[in-house]
């Protein structure tokens, strides 16, 4: 049998904080690799720092 290591993070990111937010997934990685993790897993737009829930509070969306 063989063992799979997963490393699944929630980073601390920022909207629009491109570098800080690069900054922080880079290090996640490193951290995920130490590990010995073969996948790490993040959260969706953790580039830009956005959430599909930030969207919904926008006002073209209650406009559409």
């Amino acid at each position: 049998m063989e063992t799979v290591t997963l490393a699944v993070c929630t980073l601390n990111q920022w909207a629009l904080d491109f570098q800080g937010n690069y900054s922080r997934i880079v290090e996640s990685i490193t951290r995920a690799k130490a590990a010995g993790a073969a996948y790490r897993l993040g959260p969706e737009l953790e580039i830009s720092g956005y959430g599909c829930n930030d969207h919904f509070y926008e006002s073209e969306s209650l406009l559409s």
